[in-house]
């Protein structure tokens, strides 16, 4: 039997229409459009182009009209945090890009009325000053008029299913990233609105992963031919749907999701909010099957994409820098990966040069160098990460399940492998697309649970385990590591 979906993954700068295909067991994918999301500048500020995003869908909606194709359901993944206000006449106004440090400074009045301290203890969040949490202070801070207007919010992936059915709803694992969900009570918590002085009726209602929503609506169905199958809430972070899609077994495991940030982290049948958790900063992000994903954010491969912006001359991929890191020395030298002076530079490789001569390391020079000092940064950071969890939950993991963009670097993966001393074993490179499916399979009752999905993904798609092997180099590389950062 044949079940057949359609996976939108709305990216932060590109968006793409996936067809999957559910055949006994086996997913099959295939793209069927792309398109790019640029964002628009206006009054010296940028905004997500919802009404273009939106046309882009419909195009997609269109060409599963004429061809025919036998689409069961829609689901839509993209990102947390940057919402939408609304108003009365239902419009969804452009979302604000949200960038990190923009909001700092502009909440002052703010954290008088609510501490660092009770926001962890109330949300599972970290203090972030990017979350949609101090998005809304600074808005209110500054009497944005539409804030005062608002008759609802929602957030990206919210937005895009309401215009597909007219709903309002808000997923439950973009609810947990915004820093305005407490996972405890399972509500939105009362407590910071009130200290926002932002009514809570604003916020929708929270859907689960794997629920219907509604169907397409009529207008919808009209303009673009498409009959008016069901919209389902899948796991609409981006990086929620990819861990559901993780062909993980057993539960002593941990993931690594590596784009250009990246997430290590472990799931928890209940959210993790305590002193210990707090004070290594790890964040509470809600997924498929109702579970947490209790993870760290660090800083991933947007080092190397800065370096290429620095090295734009020579037309590197990351795959050349990768080549040119393998022919440079080892452990020349350590970098923090998350240090305040990488972020928000004009020449990155300055930045990296300048750290080590202040930490009394002789800076690497090369192209290659420099690039092999981010690559084993990264992994020893991860290193970092990981004992910090098992430190969380005291058992030491026995498998790294690695996701994203970074699992088509053989090379990398080896070096996590090696600096961690665990098997790491890569996700499908389309886990993203995969666990947005096959959670709109299981709103449909095809397929059973979130352990379901981890085997299709398991046998649908090539794996492969990369084992540990010149530890004893890398534990000696930690040791440095430790005592430089």
């Amino acid at each position: 039997m044949k079940n057949t979906f359609l996976a939108f993954d709305l990216g932060t700068t590109v968006g793409r229409a996936v067809l999957g295909e559910l055949t006994d067991g086996i997913l099959c994918l295939q793209e069927i459009h792309r398109f790019e999301n640029e964002p628009v500048l206006d009054e010296d500020h940028k905004y997500w182009n919802i009404e273009i995003l939106f046309q882009e869908i419909k195009k997609s909606l269109v060409i599963v009209a004429d061809q025919n194709l036998p689409v069961e359901s829609i689901g839509i993944t993209a990102w947390g945090v940057d919402f939408s206000i609304m108003r009365d006449d239902g419009i969804p106004s452009r979302p604000f890009i949200s960038t990190e440090g923009e909001n700092e400074g502009n909440n002052e009045g703010f954290a008088q009325r609510i501490t660092a301290d009770k926001i962890y203890g109330q949300t599972g969040v970290p203090v972030l000053h990017i979350t949609s949490l101090f998005q809304l202070a600074a808005l209110k801070r500054m009497e944005h008029e539409p804030l005062k207007k608002a008759k609802h919010l929602l957030f990206m992936p919210d937005i895009f299913n309401y215009l597909l059915t007219g709903i309002l709803q808000t997923e439950f694992s973009t609810a947990t990233t915004s820093q305005l969900y407490n996972p405890v009570k399972r509500m939105w918590d009362h407590e910071i609105f009130k200290a926002l002085g932002i009514p809570v009726s604003i916020m929708s209602r929270i859907a689960e992963p794997g629920s219907v929503i509604g169907s397409v609506s009529n207008n919808v169905s009209y303009e673009t031919g498409i009959a008016r199958i069901p919209v389902v809430a899948v796991a609409s972070n981006a990086s929620a749907s990819s861990l559901a899609a993780i062909p993980a077994t057993g539960s002593n495991w941990v993931y690594i999701s590596v784009g250009s940030n990246c997430q290590v982290g472990f799931e928890s049948a209940r959210p993790i909010i305590n002193k210990k958790s707090q004070l290594l900063n790890f964040t509470n992000q809600g997924g498929a099957g109702h579970i947490f994903n209790i993870q760290k954010n660090t800083t991933g491969l947007k080092l190397l994409e800065d370096c290429l912006m620095a090295w734009k001359e020579n037309k590197y991929t990351i795959a050349d820098l990768v080549l040119l890191a393998g022919e440079s020395k080892p452990f020349a030298a350590f970098i923090d990966i998350d240090h305040a002076s990488f972020k928000n530079v004009e020449d990155l490789p300055v930045a990296i040069m300048e750290y080590c001569q202040s930490t009394g390391q002789d800076a690497p020079l090369s192209h290659g160098e420099i690039t092999r000092t981010i690559l084993e940064g990264l992994a020893l950071k991860f290193r970092v990460v990981i004992g910090q969890i098992e430190d969380l939950r005291g058992t030491k993991p026995e498998t790294i399940y690695m996701a994203g963009e970074g699992i088509v670097n053989e090379a990398f993966c080896q070096f996590i492998t090696d600096c961690c001393g665990i098997p790491v074993t890569t996700s499908p490179d389309e886990a993203t697309v995969a666990g947005n499916i096959l959670v709109q399979a299981m709103a449909l009752g095809i397929v059973k649970d979130v352990a379901e999905i981890r085997e299709i993904t398991g046998r649908s798609f090539p794996l492969k385990t990369y084992e540990p092997s010149g530890e004893d180099a890398w534990n000696e590389a930690y040791e440095r590591y430790s005592q430089i950062i």
